[in-house]
Order: structure tokens, then sequence, then C-alpha cells
């Protein structure tokens, strides 16, 4: 991976102070939970994982919106039990990002609208282009909704939209992108792509309409394969995301050939701290120009992507808290809670 100057085209009206975001793909990773040893205990709720989490990681990115729509009531409790200042990522629901649906998990509204004929392919899901544009509508309508309570509180980071490995380079592709800020408005929309096309392949004229449409880049750090995106770090808008998927090339090379790799077989991958190093400088390259970079670890596989994510918060000269301490903070956090008397009504899970 080169260390070539990342390419700005987005410039602050003057120089501004930088801030630097760590955090994970997810936190309720099952790989993780099941198998790591972030968590000091596998039968935690999902309220006392996000409340340990918080303490080592100052943002987030919330991977279920992808598989299903976001709830609102979900955005109003994240908000509840994260800390002033906490962060959210929101990953685009899957409809709006170019990929097919699971069929099982198909909310009513969206199977009422598609044509009778419609029928799931033979790994269950339904294809993106079988759903009409009132589909759409109605998944950002709702979107929009649940997104509120993040967005009053001020701690919605960004909407990712990570377009499908199929969605190519193209004019109705770009036109949709640039439509996102009128249907996400007073929102910051980061983009991935997954497809050579737009990198490196039109990078001057897809880096240039992503600016002038306000849309920030998302950089990604994965394995370079003659399909795959580019690893330039850019700048589109105020905001940057550097997206670490790892650098598993097998995994990656089975989903190019048509195989189904799981997600430990794709993205599971532990840095070193030499790569680390190269990924913060490329980060640190839009020091001054960028008001907030995010490092968004997606090496999933058990606790990798927290032991890297650490390792950056360090090599950022940023405060790790002790985990003796947060743990005896969470033994007396979950002792009080224990003798207060139960709440009416049904807590969630979220």
């Amino acid at each position: 991976m080169d260390l070539a100057d990342p390419i700005l085209r987005y410039a602050p009206p003057a120089p501004v102070r930088t801030e630097y975001r760590v955090g994970l793909c997810a936190w309720q990773d099952r790989s993780m939970i099941e198998r790591g040893s972030f968590y000091p205990q596998k039968t935690m709720t999902a309220e006392e994982r996000l409340w340990w989490y918080s303490r080592f990681f100052d943002s987030v990115e919330v991977n279920s919106t992808f598989y299903a729509p976001l709830s609102a009531r979900n955005a109003v409790l994240w908000t509840q039990r994260t800390p002033p200042g906490f962060l959210f990522g929101v990953k685009a629901y899957a409809l709006l990002t170019g990929h097919h649906l699971d069929a099982d998990r198909l909310p009513e509204p969206l199977g009422a609208m598609l044509p009778a004929t419609a029928r799931p392919t033979a790994r269950g899901q339904i294809d993106n282009r079988l759903f009409p544009a009132e589909a759409r509508q109605w998944a950002f309508a709702t979107f929009r909704e649940a997104l509120q309570p993040l967005q009053e509180a001020g701690k919605l980071a960004y909407v990712l939209f990570q377009m499908a490995p199929w969605v190519r380079y193209g004019p109705e592709a770009l036109a949709y992108l640039e439509g996102l800020p009128e249907r996400l408005p007073g929102t910051t929309i980061a983009v991935e792509f997954r497809d050579a096309s737009w990198l490196p392949a039109h990078t001057g004229e897809v880096l240039q309409r992503l600016a002038r449409a306000g849309l920030a880049y998302v950089s990604v750090d994965a394995p370079r394969t003659r399909a795959g995106v580019a690893t330039t770090v850019a700048l589109t808008a105020p905001v940057a995301v550097l997206r670490l998927h790892g650098r598993n090339v097998e995994g990656f090379l089975k989903q190019l050939s048509g195989q189904s790799p799981s997600v430990a077989e794709k993205y599971g991958y532990l840095y070193s701290e030499e790569e680390l190093r190269e990924i913060v400088a490329r980060g640190r390259g839009l020091e001054g120009h960028a008001r907030r970079v995010h490092f968004q670890l997606n090496n999933n596989l058990e606790d990798a992507p927290a032991i890297n994510g650490i390792q950056i918060k360090e090599l950022l000269d940023q405060p790790v808290p002790d985990r003796e301490g947060v743990l005896a903070e969470w033994r007396e956090r979950r002792r009080q809670q224990r003798s207060r008397p139960p709440a009416a009504g049904p807590s969630g899970e979220c």
C-alpha cells in the first residue's frame, strides 16, 4: 500500500483543527461476542455491551440497519445509553445501495409492493431491481424519521452508503448519488464504492462530482484486486471516513470467483502495528483540511477490530482507559441496577 498524498477536493474556508474518531463497524459482532474477550462476560445485555464499548471508543458504525430499516425506538435508546459526544455512523438499508434483500427479513410494506411474479433467488434473496420506485421512497421516508433522534441529540456522525459491488460507474448511478442530500437533508452522507470502475477508472470525475454534491468519500483499506476500488485517500466533504476491511486477499478472491465466503473468511485479519502506522499516516494527511476523520475497523474476527482500534488510538496519542478500572465500574453499575426495583414495561433489546 502506497503513502501517496491524499486527493483534496474539499477545502475549508480556513484551516481547521482536525478531530480524529476511532470505532468499530459493529459493537455486537457475533464472532467477538462468542469467541473474543473484549467484553468481560458473554451474557451481557445489549445495553451493557454498548455501555462497555463506549468506555473504550467514541464512535461506532451500526451494521444492523443494512439488513432491516432503522427503528426510531432503537435510535432513542442508543442516545440514552451513550455518553455525551459519542457518535453513530449508520449504514443505509440494502435496498438503497443496490443490494438484494433477504426474503425472510423483508418488511411487510415492501413485500406488498413487489410484483406478484417476484420470487426469491436460490440464495433466498429478492433482486433489488424488482422493487418499484415507491419502495425506495418508503425506505427513505422511514430512514429520515428514524434518524431524527440521533440528529437531535447531536450523535449522528454520518450515513454510510456502501454500494453493492455490481453498482458500477455510470450516469444513472451518479445521478442517484447526487440526489441523496435532497432525500436525507441535514445529514452527512458517506459513499463507499466497491468496484474499480469508480476508482481508479474515473477518479477525477467521481471525486469532483461527490465534492460538488457535498458527499463524503469513503477511503478503504482492503486487499488490492483487479476489480476492487483503489485505496486512494480523498477528501470531498468536511468529514472523511477510512474503513479498514483487513488485507485477507484469499477471502476477497473467493467472493470475486463467485463463491460465498463467510464474514470471517473475507474480513478476518489482524493488522500489524507497522500496517496501522501507515494507515494512520494516511489519515493524518488530512490534518487541517478535514473537520473530522473517522477510522472504522471492519476486520471482523473475534477481538481483531478492538485490538487494532486500541492500537490506532495509541498511535493518535489518544487516551485508552484502564480495563481493570472499567471492569470495576461495570460491576458496581450492575450491582446497583440489580438492587433497584424492576421498571414497568418491556425493556427492549437493541
